[in-house]
């Protein structure tokens, strides 16, 4: 007897290479086990499988009494004597018996048979069919067979040291292919977008043949696209100063004062006059006015050398206070360049070079940090742990597989290229900025907390919550904004299919998943699992991982990323680098301050790779477009509209807001946050 299943195949056009001219075959699994034989897909003299392409085939099984039945397991495989051969397929719909089968896809097939289930999310321990559960532990072997951790270091001369831990990606092998990037991303047959965009950005500027004065740094983006940064004529200003302390790339920092450390001594002689009339020091830390930005334990983070010298570069050990003012400005009211040393204290009441030069050393030890913790480790590198334990450990039928994959599929790629180009120590980018990569990591890794990442904990414990107290913290704003809109997004999800905390515990996929993030990708050198549980019991505790996933790796990501480029394109604003060591009162003139700065060489390199890291590629994904359909059951797809709804609400909240704004704050723009991780 004949039965016939109707095929409706998509091949994916968003990756690069995604066709194929080889041989696709088919094989179609029933309830039972049963299957077909492998089936070849071909129309005669055409090229079926090119990108984009959706075309639907007929395949015939011959059986003896016993039909295969409704199709439970679709397998692929390509054959040809090409060794590097590879088709990405989307999605197919198959139809038996006038009944239609959803099977989203969205997986390589490559050298080996590739099988998936029907569309509809399941929890491992809800599977009854025996073929469904074999298929999923196999899917799980294989991922972590062929994604793999990379190898516990045997000294500190490895860049995986004392950090968290990525993938193992084989030098001749190259990046695994379910982590290439897309066409959105540029990149073609592995070769990093960073570096290629570090190269075009080192032949779109240039630098001067001399500086003589501050405004020369100008020449290293004239002539390109990029005009002056909005602020360009009130950088030198403490309102603008402390605005982007506050509100620009590095918003995490800033913590409410309520008592002086012991190495810092500012004093209330030092800023008493800067406060309002009738205010002391101790009445506006009491009243929650006075805030803190605290650096001195970069004391404990080695410092890169100076490019074709022996000498090192310069950032202090700084401690800045910070003033909230009755008219709602945050400015800046004492900087001490050297802890425990009352000699290195300066103030806005002090001759104008001496200040403008504290600044700039407090920026330098800011914007190090900012580049090293707040933006590769705080996003690139904890969201490469997530991702990897995610896709070693979830089949692709699991629905957390389903609703993390969008965010996490592409930064493993773009950290592969930083670990060539930013992180090692002869690195352009370490021969740029002052402190060193891997010991900043390594130092601060130490005591992360995965909480700190929580938004709502991470403002309550640095004192930031009240807007009357602390006005015009958008960030602030913002951030809790979209963290909410997302984590109501999360929860309606996950309920959805966890409908009570005993779903959580049986889930013995999603155990497997908390362990290896906690043991392997986090506490795999110490022990020390840093707030992420080896198992979760609760919908609330998974709804709260999930959602830290998904911020860290779009919302936050493009709160310390795109605005790269607008804070350190004119270099005396935020210099990376210094070359002279903290001044003395008196000689912040002119002269001291150029030849702190470090010269139009290093800044071409720093101007540079803000330039590289800033950019939206054309046709970015951005928070709420689902351009995969990972999901077929129509109320999650009903959650997801209202996710893009809630998101756009925001957009509108926001932008009315930066109408009344002299610099408006966009880097939490809904419209302006990518998915994922890719630059």
């Amino acid at each position: 007897m004949l039965e016939k299943f109707e095929l409706t195949i998509k091949t994916n056009d968003r990756y690069v290479l995604t066709g194929t001219d080889e041989t696709v075959q088919v094989k179609i699994t029933g309830g039972d086990g049963s299957s077909t034989d492998w089936h070849t897909l071909d129309y005669f003299f055409e090229n079926d499988f090119e990108p984009g392409a959706k075309r639907e085939y007929t395949v015939c099984h011959h059986h003896h009494g016993k039909p295969i039945g409704p199709p439970v397991i679709l397998s692929f495989r390509l054959c040809g004597a090409n060794p590097l051969k590879n088709w990405m397929v989307d999605h197919v719909v198959t139809e038996h018996q006038d009944k239609k089968y959803n099977f989203l896809v969205y997986k390589w097939v490559e050298n080996d048979e590739v099988a998936v289930t029907t569309g509809e999310a399941q929890l491992p321990q809800n599977v009854g069919n025996e073929v469904i559960r074999k298929l999923r532990a196999t899917e799980i072997e294989s991922n972590r067979n062929s994604l793999l951790w990379n190898p516990k270091p045997a000294s500190d001369s490895d860049l995986g040291w004392g950090i968290n831990r990525y993938l193992y990606v084989d030098k001749l092998k190259g990046i695994p292919r379910v982590y290439r990037k897309n066409k959105t991303q540029k990149e073609r047959d592995g070769s990093p977008v960073l570096e290629t965009a570090v190269d075009a950005g080192l032949k779109l500027f240039a630098a001067p043949n001399g500086v003589t004065a501050l405004d020369d740094y100008k020449l290293l983006y004239n002539g390109t696209k990029y005009g002056d940064p909005v602020f360009i004529d009130d950088w030198k200003q403490d309102v603008e100063f402390g605005r982007q302390v506050l509100t620009g790339v590095s918003p995490n920092s800033v913590k409410r004062c309520t008592k002086l450390p012991e190495n810092c001594n500012v004093t209330e002689q030092h800023v008493g006059r800067l406060l309002e009339t009738g205010k002391t020091l101790a009445s506006e830390m009491q009243a929650g006015k006075i805030y803190i930005d605290d650096y001195s334990y970069a004391s404990n983070i080695e410092r890169n050398k100076v490019p074709l010298t022996n000498n090192f570069f310069e950032a202090a050990n700084c401690i800045g206070l910070f003033y909230s003012t009755p008219s709602g400005d945050f400015v800046p009211i004492a900087i001490q360049l050297v802890p425990g040393d009352v000699e290195s204290i300066f103030t806005p009441t002090d001759k104008a070079n001496d200040w403008i030069l504290a600044k700039m050393y407090f920026r330098t030890t800011q914007s190090c940090i900012h580049e090293w913790v707040a933006h590769f480790f705080l996003t690139h590198g904890l969201s490469e742990t997530f991702s990897v334990g995610t896709f070693r450990s979830l089949p692709h039928c699991h629905p957390l597989y389903k609703l993390l994959r969008p965010h996490l599929v592409s930064v493993v790629a773009v950290n592969e290229g930083a670990r060539r180009s930013l992180l090692p120590p002869q690195s352009l980018a370490n021969q740029a900025l002052a402190l060193s990569a891997t010991s900043s990591l390594r130092l601060l890794y130490k005591d992360f907390d995965l909480s700190s990442t929580e938004v709502p904990k991470d403002i309550k414990s640095r004192g930031v919550e009240d807007p009357c107290l602390l006005p015009n913290y958008h960030y602030r704003d913002d951030a809790l904004d979209v963290w909410n809109v997302i984590n109501n997004y999360v929860k309606r999800v996950i309920s959805f299919f966890y409908r009570c905390n005993v779903d959580v515990k049986n889930d013995f996929e999603l155990q497997g998943w908390a362990s290896e993030l906690a043991n392997e990708g986090l506490g795999w050198q110490d022990g020390n699992t840093r707030g992420m549980p080896e198992k979760i019991e609760t919908v609330d505790e998974l709804v709260r991982i999930c959602t830290i996933i998904i911020f860290m790796s779009s919302a936050q990501h493009a709160a310390v990323n795109f605005g790269q480029m607008e804070t350190y394109q004119f270099v005396p604003n935020a210099p990376g680098s210094l070359l002279l060591p903290p001044h003395k009162k008196g000689e912040g003139n002119l002269k001291r301050i150029l030849d702190t700065l470090p010269g139009p060489n290093i800044g071409l390199l720093l101007v540079t790779f803000a330039y590289a890291l800033s950019k939206y590629a054309e046709d970015e994904v951005f928070l709420g477009d689902f351009v995969e359909d990972l999901f077929v059951e129509e109320e999650v797809k009903e959650i997801q509209k209202d996710f893009t709804a809630d998101l756009n609400k925001l957009d509108v909240k926001f932008n009315n807001r930066n109408k009344s704004l002299k610099y408006p704050y966009w880097y939490l723009l809904p419209d302006k946050i990518p998915v994922d991780i890719n630059v």
